[in-house]
């Protein structure tokens, strides 16, 4: 499918191009189910009066959640004691940062940056630490592109995202779709950086 190019939008009406009887992918799945359906009332009940954080905490009182998990990039450490202050006041909040087991990057051959430092992000340990503290819904502040990917894939919690990392836009990497210029200037093969 090549969604990207429709120009009718029918499946938002209900009139799809192709009916693929999607409800088979939630039937005999309860957690999928309940998932979707939270998602929807928030969704349909709160529309364009929450912002992000609201939604995070809404969907999880509505899915009976008590214990949050943050998993986020050192580079957003204020970020994170503010978010977790914030949830626990409703919630028990555990926490994992990037930084987690200081694991060298030269264990792992990659590229060293004296302004970078030399340990790695450790996406995996961080999805294993909130797993074992038992977080029942996993909230990304800021992680690497990549380093997500591996924390999502390893969570036993289902995981949202708060804030995508983008030092470049201020954190709004959405901003390159609407800028004509950012657009035009758009890096298609960056230079590695030196210096």
């Amino acid at each position: 499918m090549k969604c990207h190019l429709c120009e009718t939008k029918s499946c938002a009406t209900g009139e799809p191009c192709t009916d693929f009887d999607s409800l088979e992918l939630y039937r005999g799945n309860e957690e999928d189910l309940r998932l979707l359906k939270t998602a929807s009332d928030v969704e349909a009940l709160y529309y364009c009066t929450l912002n992000r954080l609201e939604e995070i905490m809404e969907f999880a009182r509505r899915m009976g959640y008590a214990r949050l998990g943050i998993a986020f990039c050192i580079g957003f450490k204020e970020e994170a004691a503010l978010l977790g202050k914030i949830l626990s006041e409703e919630f028990e909040v555990f926490s994992a940062c990037c930084k987690v087991s200081s694991m060298k990057k030269a264990d792992v051959d990659a590229a060293l940056r004296p302004w970078l430092g030399e340990v790695s992000c450790n996406p995996v340990e961080q999805a294993r630490r909130l797993n074992e503290a038992g977080s029942q819904f996993n909230i990304v502040l800021g992680l690497c592109v990549g380093h997500d990917s591996l924390f999502y894939r390893h969570s036993e919690a289902p995981v949202t995202t708060f804030v995508v990392k983008d030092r470049v836009l201020g954190h709004n990497p959405v901003a390159v779709l609407y800028s004509q210029y950012l657009r035009k200037n758009l890096k298609r093969r960056p230079e590695e950086r030196l210096k």
